[in-house]
């Protein structure tokens, strides 16, 4: 079954058949390079309240909220996790 991973820069999606929290590629829409998010992961990262978010948080890619949510604590890596296929 394949999982949907999120470009960080243009917000396209690609399908893969692995299932990991990201993954490093070049994004064959808008020609940037880095850490396409899982789609759960970045459904995650958009529920997060937006009274919690740091300055900036808008300006900043997807796989950068990602370091940041976790690191800021307002995401535990605990959610980032993502439970084995059924």
């Amino acid at each position: 079954m394949p999982e949907t991973y999120v470009c960080p820069y243009c917000r396209a999606t690609v399908e893969r058949d692995y299932r990991v929290q990201y993954v490093i590629r070049s994004c064959p829409e808008c020609g940037d390079h880095g850490r396409s998010v899982h789609a759960e992961v970045a459904a995650a990262l958009d529920d997060l309240s937006s009274d919690d978010l740091p300055d900036g948080w808008a300006d900043r890619p997807l796989d950068e909220r990602l370091l940041v949510a976790v690191r800021e604590g307002l995401l535990e890596i605990a959610e980032t996790r993502l439970p084995p296929r059924e």
